[in-house]
């Protein structure tokens, strides 16, 4: 999964590759996770809840639900993401099309995940990197979240999905009277 080249808000299928366009951080929000994209910094949203609605990349983080899947012959995680408490999840166009550059869409059809790998995503760690998700920095390394990368499964690629999650715990001494 990458953002399209020249672009940068239409979110497409593409082998995977170390591009920065590839590198997606998942992170916790309320019962569900955003994802943003560590080159642009735009969030993975929809303009509307219906079937083919394309994924894009905007400014307003969105909570997706993400639902692990088991996969008998697959030794490894799988997961959905999908538009919370609905039937709807991410999928590639045209049928699961892996030709690069093929809309990401949200899909609500009833059809067996397994049997449909484009709907489903591997998740893996990529590297540690510093950040902070708050609008002001914090300089001690408290605040930390790491890079992912992101492609579809059919075409090999492997969706990292990490949840870290530190706290700064601030103790005042007060003298006693």
């Amino acid at each position: 999964m990458a953002l399209k080249k020249h672009d940068y808000s239409c979110v497409v299928g593409s082998p995977p590759c170390d591009d920065s366009v590839q590198k997606w951080e998942i992170a916790p929000s309320g019962a569900g996770y955003t994802i943003r994209n560590m080159q642009t910094g735009t969030h993975l949203s929809v303009k509307g809840i219906s079937r083919g609605t394309a994924i894009f990349a905007g400014h307003f983080p969105t909570a997706w639900q993400i639902i692990d899947v088991k996969v008998d012959d697959e030794n490894s995680e799988l997961v959905e993401i999908r538009w919370p408490h609905t039937e709807y999840m991410f999928d590639l166009a045209d049928w699961g099309s892996s030709t690069p550059g093929t809309k990401v869409q949200l899909m609500d059809i009833k059809l067996n995940a397994v049997q449909h790998r484009c709907r489903l995503w591997k998740p893996i760690f990529m590297q540690h990197t510093l950040y902070s998700g708050l609008s002001e920095r914090m300089d001690d390394d408290t605040s930390s979240t790491s890079t992912i990368n992101a492609a579809d499964v059919p075409e090999g690629g492997e969706l990292v999905l990490v949840t870290t999650t530190t706290t700064k715990t601030v103790v005042t001494k007060v003298p006693k009277y």
